[in-house]
């Protein structure tokens, strides 16, 4: 995440704005954070890391999701985007 955070939303208004956004945007505590672009080397480690988790879960109820699926993790509240994301059952949309 960037730094430097943009003014207080709700989530709501996060959610809404993102949608009419290019870029990508985290949303902790009331803050949206302007995502960085990746390095060279950190998108051949996440390619090898889909690839990877690709072969382990071959065959399981599972999907792999790799940059642009935004994530709300519920204990923290945090909006984000991670370089991948691995949904094994019914993912909650």
């Amino acid at each position: 995440m960037s730094a430097q955070p943009q003014s207080f939303l709700t989530p709501q208004d996060y959610l809404e704005g993102g949608r009419q956004q290019e870029t990508r945007h985290d949303f902790l505590n009331d803050h949206v954070f302007a995502m960085t672009g990746a390095s060279r080397a950190h998108n051949v480690l996440c390619t090898s890391l889909v690839a990877n988790l690709y072969q382990q879960l071959r065959g399981k109820p599972c999907e792999i999701y790799a940059n642009d699926m935004r994530v709300k993790v519920s204990e923290t509240g945090i909006y984000t985007y991670p370089d991948l994301v691995a949904v094994c059952g019914e993912p909650c949309l």
